[in-house]
């Protein structure tokens, strides 16, 4: 008898990939982590092939769960940072949401561009910061209902400031 082992790779984030709880190294070239808050990472849902990864807050409010999405994006050829937003942002008025806020800014020596947007039907809203290097498109969403958003987009600021390009700035 021979007793074969193998191994199956651990979840990104999981603790022997990392020594912090909620850190998401990409295999991407990026990597995040759910900084000072208490948010908890977890898996996307496998129908969404473009998220690689989820952080959700401990506490609903209103019955509505806030979160933070991460989103990948591969583009076909290289696009400048701004070129990129404004190629998709003119979508969001025809599907139903109202830019408030839309600036470049920059994170960690990063350049980024952020979007505050609010739903007119469902009453939800959401921040985008979106990180482009090469062909390598990032969009970190964060979406809960707009009375709680406020309170919410605290946390979500703290992660997203966790961001970084790991092989290189972006």
């Amino acid at each position: 008898m021979i007793a074969i082992s193998s191994w199956a790779a651990p979840f990104p984030g999981s603790p022997l990939v990392s020594e912090k709880p909620g850190e998401f190294y990409s295999t991407r070239g990026f990597k995040i982590n759910s900084a000072q808050t208490a948010w908890i990472q977890q898996a996307p849902p496998k129908y969404i092939p473009s998220l690689v990864t989820i952080y959700k807050s401990p506490t609903p409010f209103n019955g509505q769960q806030p979160a933070l999405t991460v989103r990948v994006d591969d583009l076909r050829h290289p696009l400048n940072l701004k070129t990129y937003v404004k190629k998709w942002m003119k979508d969001y008025n025809r599907f139903g949401f109202e830019v408030l806020t839309a600036k470049p800014i920059k994170i960690n020596e990063n350049q980024a561009f952020l979007l505050d947007i609010v739903s007119r039907e469902t009453q939800k809203q959401l921040r985008q910061v979106v990180f482009l290097k090469e062909k390598t498109a990032v969009i970190l969403t964060c979406r809960d209902g707009r009375e709680s958003f406020a309170k919410t987009v605290l946390d979500c600021n703290e992660i997203m400031k966790t961001f970084e390009w790991v092989n290189g700035s972006g």
